[in-house]
């Protein structure tokens, strides 16, 4: 259920083709979270772990050579919905971890 829901539109970019750049947030949610729904390369539904419990959907869209990350989040039951900035901030620090040359 997406009441009380939050968007970032556009949220951040990543300079990788939808491709590779959904199989990089495939990598980032499986240390935030877990995989619940996809729809290679364009959409993740993910629902993340606390301190950041809530259900996120990331939906990819091609950039002139890089991609662009919408995201949307919306809240778990028994959990307050964080703040949307924080969400954002856990998949930049997530994707910035990664080996880029191994995915």
């Amino acid at each position: 259920d997406w009441v009380g829901a939050a968007r970032d539109v556009p949220s951040f970019t990543i300079e990788a083709l939808p491709a590779e750049a959904f199989e990089a947030l495939l990598v980032a949610t499986g240390e935030l979270g877990e995989v619940e729904d996809d729809d290679p390369p364009y959409e993740l539904r993910t629902l993340l772990s606390p301190p950041l419990a809530c259900w996120c959907q990331l939906d990819v869209v091609p950039d002139a050579g890089a991609s662009t990350v919408g995201l949307s989040i919306a809240p778990v039951e028994g959990h307050r919905l964080p703040p949307i900035v924080d969400v954002r901030n856990a998949y930049i620090t997530a994707l910035n971890g990664l080996d880029w040359a191994s995915l």
